[in-house]
């Protein structure tokens, strides 16, 4: 019994995975002041547990509805975004949950769409039709779920603020599946889930944290297209007054490496740059600043697609020390 259970569990997590968890992203780990819990707060099964000051998950309590996935602030939490972006593609952006009545493609939950996802989507197709099921009685994503959608919709405005969603409960429209097409979908999709099964690579062995950082998650990808496809954005960013002691805090605590801190070559002098592209805005270095001089802020288009800002320069009151 005990190995049929096992092949069951293995069976399970194929088709209904839990989110892959990059730890120096979380803000746990980063030890950032305040910590956080929005994953656990819109997890509606309590499959998330933070005592460890980490991120653990309860594969069988998880139903994979993704919405932990969506308001992650250092995009600690993914599922892999390109099936789902292809799918809002080929419906040219409708999109239905596996509950929804109608035609075209679907996504397990709706809570799975991110805000980057929704923002790509919106700039290629403009308006975005989005179909949901009974949310009241289901035991995926639950009723919660109309609601953290249109928190996504209003978080991916600041990277394409033209977008435009309708959130329906209507059967979504849409053409009819021809058998041939259907098994060719089926095909496509049995060896793109067989691709994702594939571990990463292993990480160099020199600075395993920080290299996890340093690449830029794909949903942050997907908001720097739909800011290149957008008139202009309030894309958040940071900003530094006087007071900066150039300590590494805020350096320690950005999730995505956002901010930079270097010694200017020929000087003795310390920088802070800011990777617009990179930052999502969690506050972790404004709450976590010992002189308390960082704020937020929205940056303009060309700062997020231009190259990295000064945000302060000047020699550090321990340097003489």
């Amino acid at each position: 019994m005990g190995l049929l259970d096992n092949l069951l569990g293995a069976f399970l997590k194929l088709t209904d995975p839990t989110p892959e968890y990059t730890g120096p992203r979380c803000l746990l780990e980063r030890n950032s002041v305040g910590g956080c819990d929005k994953c656990q707060q819109a997890c509606p099964h309590q499959a998330i547990n933070l005592q460890s000051f980490t991120v653990e998950i309860d594969e069988v309590k998880c139903t994979s509805c993704g919405l932990c996935t969506a308001v992650c602030p250092g995009v600690a939490l993914e599922y892999p975004l390109g099936p789902i972006q292809e799918k809002l593609h080929r419906g040219r952006g409708q999109i239905r949950c596996a509950k929804a009545p109608g035609a075209g493609d679907e996504v397990r939950c709706l809570g799975q769409l991110t805000p980057g996802v929704l923002a790509e989507a919106a700039s290629r197709y403009g308006p975005l039709t989005l179909a949901h099921g009974d949310c009241e009685n289901c035991k995926i994503g639950g009723p919660t779920v109309p609601e953290r959608v249109q928190i996504a919709v209003r978080e991916a405005q600041r990277y394409f603020p033209e977008l435009k969603a309708h959130l329906q409960q209507e059967p979504l429209r849409g053409a009819e599946v021809g058998r041939r097409e259907f098994f060719g979908a089926m095909f496509g999709g049995a060896k793109r889930s067989a691709a994702e099964l594939v571990p990463n690579l292993p990480l160099p062995s020199a600075g395993p944290d920080e290299d996890q950082r340093a690449e830029l998650p794909a949903e942050l990808r997907l908001r720097k297209v739909a800011a290149f496809r957008a008139q202009s954005v309030h894309w958040p960013r940071i900003t530094v007054a006087e007071g900066c002691t150039l300590c590494p805090v805020c350096t320690n605590v950005c999730p995505t490496r956002a901010v930079q801190r270097e010694r200017d070559a020929g000087c003795s002098e310390y920088v802070l740059r800011l990777n617009v592209s990179a930052c999502t805005g969690c506050g972790a270095c404004v709450e976590s600043c010992p002189p308390q001089v960082i704020s937020l802020v929205d940056a303009s288009r060309d700062e997020v697609l231009g190259e990295p800002l000064e945000l302060f320069r000047g020699l550090p009151p321990w340097y003489d020390l």
